[in-house]
């Protein structure tokens, strides 16, 4: 399936109808190119090669490789096109660049026109094959996971491969409880809707896939949006919406989540996790709308709806992948506002050797202001370091002992709210620095005179802590100001900056232009070091289901390097060396003996394990057998963890896993505050009110 390259938020994104391309007797005509997309294209190449931090033109060698980029956004997994079609393709491939210059579609075009004829091959072989599986005894498997590295060379090679396609497709939806007819039915129409869905394709559909396959070899997070995109993009930059709060992409013929909006109806429940694919959506009948192999627009057209009212999805759990039986899941859509996305707090307390510590655990989901407020001149409007602010003062004013600051999730926001929030907590000094195109460097230094708090401090990370929590996280780190616990972050260190197309075009478009997100410079460390793809490595790390060599920077296609600058003049806060290996030594000692943390570390070698498996079986019994036998380990195997660990009912095997990681954390917490007491560690004098 066509390969999307954005990423939308299910909640708010408005869906424009694709106007079909067929004519009356249902054949696809031809897409022709008109004169404003000419101009469309040379607009978004020129801005481009100046904009963008790399400031390199396109010439024969990123030809090749966006040439590259279109033939794996359509065809990813090698099963459309022929060894003959990549061939004939090479004639474009020192052309590519003349087309964005020039604005002469006529390469695209004939490169889609071959695509859709292959599809139309293809799909219309699977969906006559259908009506003849009868049975699934045969002893012969499919690998559904791992991409190939070849081209097939005929026609009977792909027939090869969509004939155990086809059959997987089928046996999945029949062990899913489907009568074979059934079945059938549905995987005919799944295929059927694909077909028509690339058969209506108009040539604004085609140059949308065009030019992010340019922008995908700039970086990853480059991209451009069609206007109706690019309107819904302000939206989604709201400070409230509407939906269950999930941001979704496909991902070959899923739809795959992939991250949870903090406060949404999604985050709340959960259930929902990312990687998770949404492979059904019942309708006003309770009836299930197979959506496997639909494009995410069409999904989100679905899962949309007035706030209050009930969305009901069929999920396929990340850990079970392809050949596990999905479950239901139903979540009331409501409004997503920015208080619910602002920070809060809890108090810990911990009774240890007729000692007690009560602990300020903070949670950070986002860096968040609320732009309107702060436009009509209000001084108390709600923002990341404010709230924060406030929540200190009264967790001091409560009386603890030590703050934790959890960024677990936390995928970033407003740099300026990073770099408040940092200046809460150091005495002075620069916090973060950007390098632009041009190599000018921009330090952005504590914007607050000494500090709110100056006692024993843990920062929370894990994989999906990105961005400004990474600036925050960093800064903590580099100025000793606490410790750092967790999992490696993500890795994001660039900016973007949109360009509203219109705003640059010397001509109007009725429909418009749209918009490019580029990135125009990174960010570093005070110490010089990058965060770009390596992250912020923790002080002491953690197990984590999060595997980081599926999430994270690194693992994406024409990322960024990682590089260092220049390291800056500043003064650490203290000298944690000899309090953090007081807490190192004391959690490794914990570890040997920590039956919990054994558990969750065999459990996430497991899962690790489970999602390397791209083979299954098309024999029905095998396939059960094989269900049937990992679902009854799965279950022997938690009912003996449950006993050991005290747990009296099934429903607490979740809660042990965050519980085991959240207890260990306040063991360390509570090692800190001893160490930090007894090195009378050097105090800063507060901030002044």
């Amino acid at each position: 399936m066509i390969k999307q390259f954005k990423l939308f938020l299910i909640s708010i994104i408005l869906i424009s109808s694709q106007v079909g391309s067929q004519n009356s007797d249902g054949i696809p005509t031809l897409l022709t190119e008109k004169p404003v997309d000419n101009y469309l294209l040379k607009l978004v190449t020129a801005i481009s090669e100046r904009a963008h931090i790399s400031q390199k033109n396109v010439n024969n060698e990123s030809s090749i490789r966006i040439l590259d980029s279109f033939i794996e956004s359509l065809d990813s997994f090698k099963m459309y096109f022929l060894e003959d079609d990549i061939t004939y393709f090479q004639r474009y491939r020192y052309k590519i660049d003349d087309t964005l210059k020039s604005g002469d579609l006529d390469p695209v075009f004939d490169m889609f026109s071959i695509y859709r004829l292959r599809v139309q091959q293809r799909l219309s072989y699977s969906i006559n094959l259908i009506n003849s599986i009868n049975s699934f005894e045969d002893d012969e498997s499919y690998q559904f996971r791992a991409k190939k590295k070849k081209w097939s060379k005929t026609n009977n090679a792909l027939d090869i491969q969509w004939r155990k396609r086809t059959k997987n497709d089928l046996l999945s939806l029949v062990l899913a409880g489907q009568e074979l007819e059934t079945a059938k039915d549905t995987l005919k129409k799944r295929y059927q809707r694909f077909l028509d869905r690339v058969n209506d394709y108009k040539e604004e559909d085609v140059i949308n896939i065009f030019l992010n396959s340019y922008m995908d070899i700039l970086d990853p997070h480059s991209n451009y949006l069609t206007p109706s995109q690019a309107e819904e993009y302000e939206i989604q930059t709201s400070l409230s919406y509407e939906g269950i709060g999930a941001r979704l992409q496909n991902n070959d013929d899923f739809i795959e989540i992939v991250n949870l909006i903090p406060g949404g109806p999604a985050e709340k429940n959960g259930l929902l996790k990312p990687l998770d694919k949404i492979i059904g959506i019942y309708d006003v009948n309770n009836v299930v709308i197979d959506v496997i192999g639909w494009d995410v627009n069409e999904v989100v057209k679905l899962i949309r709806g007035p706030k209050g009212s009930t969305v009901k999805l069929k999920i396929l759990p990340t850990s079970s992948d392809a050949d596990s039986n999905p479950y239901d899941l139903s979540l009331i859509r409501d409004a997503v506002t920015l208080e619910e996305q602002a920070a809060s707090s809890y108090i810990k307390t911990l009774d240890i050797n007729n000692k007690q510590f009560d602990i300020g655990v903070i949670t950070v989901p986002s860096f968040y202001q609320d732009f309107a407020a702060r436009r009509k001149g209000e001084t108390n409007y709600k923002s990341t370091a404010s709230d924060v602010k406030n929540i200190v003062e009264e967790l001091e004013e409560i009386g603890i002992d030590a703050i934790i600051m959890d960024l677990r999730g936390n995928s970033g926001g407003l740099l300026d709210e990073a770099t408040a929030l940092t200046g809460l907590f150091i005495d002075n000094g620069p916090i973060v620095q950007l390098k632009d195109m041009d190599d000018n460097i921009e330090i952005l230094d504590d914007p607050y005179p000494g500090m709110i708090y100056n006692g024993p401090l843990v920062i929370m990370i894990d994989r999906y802590s990105a961005s400004a929590s990474e600036i925050f996280a960093a800064a903590i780190q580099d100025y000793q100001r606490g410790i750092v616990i967790g999992q490696k972050t993500f890795g994001k260190g660039t900016v973007q900056n949109l360009y509203p197309l219109d705003r640059y075009s010397r001509y109007t478009s009725k429909k418009g232009f749209g918009q490019l997100t580029l990135t125009i410079a990174k960010y570093y460390r005070v110490t010089g070091s990058g965060t770009q793809n390596k992250g912020v490595v923790p002080d002491i790390e953690l197990p984590s289901f999060i595997n980081e060599d599926k999430i994270g920077e690194a693992t994406k296609a024409n990322t960024l390097p990682w590089d260092q600058i220049v390291k800056l003049d500043f003064k650490t806060q203290h000298e944690l060396s000899s309090a953090l290996s007081v807490v190192e030594e004391n959690f490794l000692s914990r570890k040997e003996n920590n039956l919990a943390l054994k558990f969750l570390i065999e459990d996430i070698d497991d899962f690790n394990n489970d999602q390397e498996v791209s083979t299954v079986s098309l024999n029905i019994d095998q396939r059960q057998n094989e269900r049937d036998s990992r679902s009854l380990q799965n279950k022997e195997r938690r009912e003996k963890r449950l006993k050991e660990l005290g747990y009296k009912d099934d429903q607490s095997f979740d809660d042990f896993r965050s519980n085991t990681i959240l207890n260990e954390i306040y063991l360390m917490v509570a090692d800190l505050i001893e160490s930090w007491d007894s090195n009378n560690i050097d105090q800063v004098p507060d901030k002044t009110s």
